[in-house]
């Protein structure tokens, strides 16, 4: 046994010489081997140490500082707010909206002393603004054709050229009391002459002269053709015109509001109808608004502490209005390409469900 138990004790003793021997040799395998070292060649130049950046040619700058002068002048002439390029329009369409100032939503822009339309109206009459014929921002209104837009009908403004071609304005004929008769022959006695001093009491009578006591001017009414003026309170509506585009390189829709065209009600004017006063460009309203950030403000009812600029409310989209017409061949309203004006207001909601749908499903697959 003792043997035996010897035997195994330098079995073991063996074993474990061995496994060292070989842990060593593998370690000893692996250790890389030290290469030494050589010349480089002769033709190899050092890389540069200057890290300076690059400094392009008046020949490099030409082509991207035209390109620069020509963005800017494109954008300059062009009637949007937020000019995007026509090769990254992927979709667009024209919307009318008719905007309700009356309706609760969009009161904030007439608050008391703060209404949209009395800014617009002085800043034309100041010549800050420029007022156009209509939508298409063509045809420039000078300041006597504004007021005559803004005058209430009958008061001052003469006879339409339809009125003249009836016959209304001409004298009539000799011996004609105008309703075909001969005139009879009138009184030429002259009315007493009212004493000196004395004015006409109306009755046939004299009283004596008034001297007006109070120290202020009587205004005169007469030459004034702002007296017959519609009041900014009486243009409760305004029309929009705005592009609804897709920007394919941001990957999202816009609204790019073009124009805004003040419009007196039918419930105000003396023939039943809408009467348009003038349009403005909105590019110049923006720059308008902006310029007076604390006097152009949109009344926060809720916290009157944090009131908006005019012009941050449009961006924002705090307005309430219905689409009146949709770019098409015909020009028609959808009230006239439905038969109705229920019709057209059913169309114009769905038509704003379309369009929020369809940029919706652009995301979906």
């Amino acid at each position: 046994m003792e043997k035996t138990h010897f035997a195994m004790t330098k079995l073991r003793g063996f074993a474990g010489l061995t496994l060292s021997l070989v842990v060593a040799g593998s370690v000893y395998a692996q250790e890389p081997t030290p290469m030494p070292e050589q010349a480089p060649p002769a033709n190899l130049q050092a890389a540069p140490t200057n890290t300076q950046p690059r400094v392009l040619g008046a020949e490099q700058r030409a082509p991207m500082n035209d390109q620069r002068t020509a963005m800017a002048e494109r954008n300059r002439a062009s009637e949007s707010l937020r000019p995007i390029d026509d090769e990254d329009i992927m979709y667009k369409t024209t919307l009318w909206r008719r905007m309700d100032l009356q309706e609760t939503q969009n009161q904030p822009f007439f608050s008391t002393n703060n209404e949209i339309t009395r800014y617009l109206i002085d800043g034309m009459k100041a010549g800050v603004l420029k007022a156009y014929k209509n939508d298409s921002l063509v045809t420039e209104l000078t300041p006597e054709q504004f007021q005559t837009n803004l005058r209430m009908e009958g008061t001052g403004a003469g006879l339409s050229d339809e009125e003249k071609a009836a016959g209304f304005g001409d004298p009539a004929p000799a011996g004609d009391d105008g309703w075909g008769d001969s005139a009879k022959k009138k009184d030429t006695k002259k009315p007493a002459a009212p004493a000196a001093g004395g004015v006409d009491d109306g009755w046939g009578g004299t009283t004596g002269a008034k001297k007006d006591t109070s120290g202020f001017d009587q205004p005169s009414y007469a030459d004034d053709n702002s007296a017959y003026e519609y009041f900014p309170t009486d243009i409760t509506v305004l029309e929009l015109k705005e592009d609804y585009v897709f920007d394919k390189r941001r990957s999202r829709q816009y609204y790019d509001m073009k124009s805004i065209t003040l419009i007196i009600p039918a419930a105000k004017t003396s023939t039943g109808l809408d009467r348009e006063v003038a349009s403005f460009r909105y590019k110049d309203v923006d720059q308008y608004f902006r310029s007076n950030p604390k006097k152009f403000i949109w009344y926060n009812n809720q916290n009157n502490a944090k009131h908006l600029n005019m012009a941050d409310a449009f961006d924002l989209r705090l307005f309430s209005s219905r689409i009146l017409k949709q770019s098409n061949s015909k020009n028609a309203y959808l009230s006239q390409i439905y038969g109705g004006e229920k019709e057209g207001l059913v169309k114009a909601q769905q038509l704003e469900y379309k369009l929020m749908e369809w940029e919706h499903n652009l995301w979906e697959y």
